[in-house]
């Protein structure tokens, strides 16, 4: 798989109210993003639920998306989250014997250091030998260090370790950093996770974006990604500012920034994806119908929708 460009969603994972997975909805949520021209999906990260699912929820999800998939759209497969790095290893297996296109992982944790990481990738990259890795990167690189700010050309100096590091899930807003990475490395594939700034990462050298928000608006942000290499740079910022204004809607704490994606899902679309994780920060969630109807009226008068 070549470096990608564009708008990829991340992918939620549909759970009943006992926190079973609801494989049946893959097709759907896959087939709905290929109409929509995704550059691909990626699924188990933060949106995906990934840390609040058991290994086995993940495999089964897992299996599901790449069956329904079937090669017609690339599938990144996060693995991380795990305190036994063994899951991390035996799902970054499972994930390339079932056909994924690329494997990622957050680092460790907030006290690992850079060398525990680095070979912490390695042994994902050695599970998953024939695909791409992607480092989930997060506030700055301080979790790859212990809490160290890490600096682009550290990290790409150490990353020669890993054969199959191909690119970085961008989570962060110093996009110095990811310019340096750009100047550094320009083949490396950057895709960034600031989902209220996709706009402005571009500018600055992202190859496209990977976020929750983009789950519900993909056609719209890949309208601003055209409109960007376009030039039409005034045209492509008021999208962002369109679609910013979701964001701030489902951020309010009577709806929150998962559920309310959840919800926006299946009164948009009609893919009844359920619940949230009962293990995750919002297994209590409950929206108010009069909050869900204030967050759907946002969504129709702000985002575009391919007709």
């Amino acid at each position: 798989m070549k470096g990608l460009t564009g708008v990829l969603p991340a992918l939620l994972t549909p759970l009943d109210k006992d926190g079973n997975v609801k494989t049946e909805l893959a097709a759907a949520l896959i087939d709905l993003y290929i109409r929509q021209k995704a550059a691909g999906v990626y699924m188990l990260g933060w949106t995906g639920e990934g840390a609040y699912l058991s290994v086995e929820k993940r495999k089964i999800w897992a299996e599901a998306v790449l069956s329904a998939a079937k090669g017609r759209i690339p599938v990144f497969v996060h693995v991380g989250y795990n305190e036994n790095l063994d899951d991390s290893v035996e799902l970054a297996a499972h994930a390339a014997a079932h056909g994924a296109d690329a494997v990622s992982s957050v680092g460790i944790s907030t006290k690992a250091t850079l060398d525990d990481n680095i070979q912490y990738f390695k042994r994902i990259s050695g599970a998953a030998p024939n695909i791409p890795f992607y480092i989930y990167w997060v506030m700055q690189g301080t979790t790859l260090t212990g809490g160290r700010p890490l600096q682009p050309t550290e990290i790409l100096e150490a990353m020669k370790a890993v054969p199959t590091f191909a690119g970085i899930k961008f989570t962060d807003t110093n996009f110095y950093t990811l310019e340096r990475f750009k100047k550094h490395a320009p083949d490396l594939n950057i895709l960034t996770g600031a989902d209220e700034l996709a706009f402005c990462s571009q500018l600055m050298g992202a190859d496209g974006n990977i976020g929750a928000l983009q789950a519900v608006t993909l056609y719209h942000y890949r309208e601003m990604f055209r409109l960007v290499n376009e030039g039409k740079i005034k045209e492509a910022r008021d999208l962002q500012y369109r679609a910013n204004e979701v964001s701030e809607a489902y951020a309010d704490s009577r709806i929150g920034n998962l559920p309310g994606i959840k919800l926006l899902m299946e009164r948009i679309y009609g893919i009844p994806v359920g619940y949230c994780s009962p293990d995750g920060p919002y297994k209590d969630a409950v929206i108010a119908e009069e909050d869900a109807d204030r967050l759907v009226e946002i969504f129709r008068k702000n985002i575009l929708l391919p007709e």
